[in-house]
């Protein structure tokens, strides 16, 4: 059976934060998601480190350096969940964000995408929400 979500998260020398990406996807509480971690050309230990914790719970993709676009295009392609979420390396998702957009989906079957707004870390650890887009 096909997911309901692939996430698609393109990394680049993201050896010493993508965990708690990957993390915050198996946190969301959804069974029927893909991750897909499209190594774009790191020359860190990525590759490793997805292998030896996540095994084939993290579909790992390297290709040569073409910059997070093309990255996201790789793994969109190799996508085959009906929706598709992209999630940076060194960002995490709170949990129920996925749940969230997937309701909002099936109430407005008319919608095409939806997004979220973003807070920041701060370096003491304190998070900020924002609450408007810019």
């Amino acid at each position: 059976m096909d997911p309901q979500v692939s996430v698609i998260i393109p990394s680049y020398n993201r050896a010493h934060c993508v965990e708690k990406a990957i993390d915050s996807v198996f946190e969301q509480g959804i069974a029927e998601v893909e991750i897909i971690l499209v190594d774009d050309g790191s020359t860190d230990n990525t590759g490793e480190l997805i292998q030896r914790k996540y095994d084939s719970r993290v579909c790992y993709y390297y290709q040569e350096n073409q910059g997070i676009p093309g990255a996201r295009n790789t793994g969109i392609k190799k996508a085959r969940g009906k929706y598709i979420a992209f999630l940076d390396s060194d960002d995490f998702w709170l949990p129920e964000k996925l749940q969230k957009q997937l309701n909002l989906f099936a109430e407005h079957p008319e919608y095409g995408l939806v997004a979220s707004c973003c807070g920041k870390i701060r370096r003491d650890g304190s998070y900020q929400k924002h609450n408007r887009w810019g």
